[in-house]
């Protein structure tokens, strides 16, 4: 009797059931995913620096080759305010923000946030809108 291949059969079974394990949840992930490569979004927003107070905010959510992308939820926040919607056919959505700036401070930033779903990645930008005293 071998004992080398009897105390090396437990340890080749663990690595062929680890490396099974990965392979199968890599394979049924891809089956079960909607894309297999999610692509980046454009986003452009106007004005790129608001007054304090009262605003509208005009945001363009696109794909790489400047097509528009419906429902992408766009979401800005920060200075006491928080705007959400969702984008329309032509990939614009208008928000309305107020911004108050503390006292102390004559400008602040807000950050913008969107979701497009399907094979699209989410866009994230802290500090993107630029917001002064009048």
């Amino acid at each position: 009797m071998d004992k080398k291949a009897v105390t090396e059969l437990p340890m080749r079974m663990v690595v062929t059931l680890v490396i099974g394990g990965v392979a199968l949840g890599s394979v049924t992930y891809y089956l079960t995913s909607n894309c297999w490569s999610p692509e980046n979004i454009q986003v452009s927003w106007s004005p790129e620096v608001l007054n304090e107070g009262s605003n509208t905010l005009e945001v363009k959510v696109t794909d790489g080759h400047g097509k528009p992308i419906k429902n992408a939820i766009v979401t800005v926040v920060g200075l006491g305010t928080a705007s959400s919607n969702k984008t329309g056919s032509n990939g614009e959505v208008y928000l309305h923000i107020n911004p108050i700036l503390p006292k102390y401070r004559n400008e602040g930033y807000l950050s913008i946030q969107v979701k497009a779903g399907g094979c699209y990645r989410d866009f994230t930008q802290s500090d993107a809108i630029k917001v002064v005293k009048r």
